[in-house]
């Protein structure tokens, strides 16, 4: 797949999203043949982003053939090992397990590429295990390790420079996939044709990563805007931007009707109630993309 920037503004949901969620099914319901991780990328980096979040960088063993579009992802594998020990650990029945993390780096630095990874604890009130995968990547994953990984997948990225506003609204570690694209848009000036609107929303500071990498995009680049938002933040913040869930910052700066393309990432409760206030604005359906997938 070409890693050229590309943004087609056709319908989201479509016959893209319905192969998608077949890949999903076949993927977390059936045994998967090996030749669906035909890539193996080792760990170079790891670093904590935050108290529950982390970075992994790695790089592919062999990066022949292996091509992405910033704002894809791939499917992880978790090593068969792991998985038993953690099905005598909590008496469950796991067999193959793989969880899909987006690219949080631009596609130039291949064969190196970035993923951020939160710790998925369980929900509060439920007497249930934690994330598998997540719980791998922070107790058990260290440099040098190799892991499988599936072919890029996913439908979050710019098919064409429309010229029109770019709204993206990114919750929790639905940032990743923009890190992704606007690395590499920077690298394109893509901004120089098109206004960039960043709304980015956490529970509170602590949350927040990349953010001065964000507020230094914003100092440096005169179309991209970069606007964080706290939802429920500590007594001791010491917070002076936006508060409040996300869509409801967007629903407060956002001045319809708007011609601009949407790009979602994040839960799916956000993702809904997002799509709600882009609607009320004018925003239609085919301008509004997001991948409907969940990380675990």
């Amino acid at each position: 797949m070409s890693v050229k920037v590309s943004l087609d503004t056709r319908p989201k949901v479509r016959p893209a999203i319905v192969s998608t969620l077949i890949l999903l099914w076949l993927f977390w319901n059936l045994p998967l043949q090996a030749d669906l991780f035909q890539h193996e990328a080792q760990v170079v980096k790891i670093e904590d982003l935050t108290h529950d979040t982390r970075l992994v960088r790695f790089k592919l063993v062999d990066s022949k053939d292996f091509k992405f579009t910033p704002g894809q992802y791939v499917f992880l594998k978790v090593p068969d090992d792991y998985v038993r020990e953690w099905n005598e650990r909590y008496k469950t029945s796991h067999k193959e397990v793989t969880r899909p993390y987006s690219f949080a780096s631009s596609s130039s630095k291949l064969p190196l590429f970035d993923m951020i990874i939160k710790l998925a604890s369980p929900p509060r009130g439920k007497d249930v295990p934690p994330g598998l995968a997540s719980s791998f990547i922070h107790e058990r994953l260290q440099v040098g390790d190799t892991l499988r990984i599936s072919q890029p997948l996913g439908e979050l990225f710019l098919r064409k420079d429309t010229g029109r506003p770019v709204l993206i609204v990114a919750g929790g570690t639905g940032a990743a996939p923009f890190i992704s694209l606007l690395q590499y848009w920077f690298e394109n000036e893509f901004d120089r044709n098109n206004e960039i609107y960043f709304y980015f929303g956490v529970r509170a500071k602590k949350d927040l990563f990349y953010h001065e990498q964000f507020q230094q995009w914003a100092r440096e680049k005169k179309n991209f805007h970069y606007v964080p938002a706290l939802s429920n933040p500590d007594p001791g913040d010491d917070w002076k931007g936006e508060t409040g869930y996300i869509q409801l910052v967007v629903d407060k700066f956002l001045k319809g009707p708007s011609d601009a393309d949407a790009y979602l990432a994040g839960p799916p409760v956000m993702i809904t109630e997002t799509v709600k206030v882009l609607s009320a604005k004018g925003i239609t359906k085919e301008r509004i993309h997001y991948d409907e997938i969940e990380v675990k």
